[in-house]
């Protein structure tokens, strides 16, 4: 019965490895700040900024100038100048994106130079628990009764072997 609780905590502890690697991938690479949050960050580099574009602030690239437009959310806004590739249907008035750049706080604006897809983890990561933390207990209980069950019919000397004559 030992080795059944052994068993189950090192497994435990594998997922919940795996569980902190994702977190940490997450915080590094997915996570998106809002312009309130990037207001109040000490961190410049590499952030990824969620927000909506303002009415009427969205200016299109020209020759000599870079496209301009404010983000906002939660009524903070952030000034963004994007210098890379625009395609024309992703950046317009009022859509919300996520624009990956960096923070110059002596410009006052946020200097972006690609898009990335806005991240939905919150809704996958609970369909999943949603789902295996029910399928784990019941494999653990499941296998925990079997062993009971084995001991028991051990203990019974209900099934003996056969004597060969």
């Amino acid at each position: 019965m030992k080795s059944f609780y052994i068993r189950w905590a090192v497994l435990l502890l594998i997922f919940g490895g795996i569980g902190c690697m994702g977190l940490i991938r997450y915080n590094r690479e997915v996570k998106t700040l809002s312009p309130g949050d990037l207001l109040a960050s000490e961190s410049a580099l590499g952030l990824r900024l969620l927000g909506m574009i303002e009415a009427g602030s969205f200016v299109r690239a020209s020759d000599d100038e870079p496209t301009r437009f404010n983000l906002s959310e939660e009524g903070k806004k952030v000034a963004v100048v994007f210098s890379g590739e625009d395609v024309d249907d992703t950046l317009r008035d009022l859509k919300t994106i996520v624009v990956i750049g960096q923070w110059n706080r002596e410009a006052g604006h946020f200097a972006a130079s690609d898009l990335a897809l806005i991240p939905n983890y919150g809704f996958i990561s609970g369909a999943y628990l949603l789902s295996l933390v029910p399928l784990a207990f019941f494999l653990f209980f499941m296998e925990r009764r079997v062993t009971i069950l084995y001991v028991m019919i051990k203990e019974e000397k209900i099934y003996q072997a056969e004597k060969v004559l």
